[in-house]
């Protein structure tokens, strides 16, 4: 797994609203995260750290699902 293409090909499926994508990808990366495996840069541009960025993924992977689960149509 490359945990960074995969968080960069979750905000772009989350952008087009693509649900079954979302699911796929927030699935995948989440299971990684939770298995120790190194996690993305979550925030571009900045250098939190390791734990942070674990975190912010995890917790974006977490509100993904939601959104991929419920079908939710969020227009900003």
């Amino acid at each position: 797994m490359d945990p960074q293409t995969a968080w960069d090909d979750l905000l772009v499926a989350l952008g087009e609203q693509d649900w079954d994508r979302v699911e796929d990808l927030a699935g995948g990366l989440s299971r990684w995260l939770r298995a120790d495996g190194f996690p993305p840069r979550a925030v571009t541009g900045s250098n939190l750290g390791l734990d942070w960025d674990r975190e912010i993924a995890l917790a974006g992977c977490r509100f993904a699902l939601a959104l991929a689960r419920e079908g939710v149509v969020h227009v900003p």
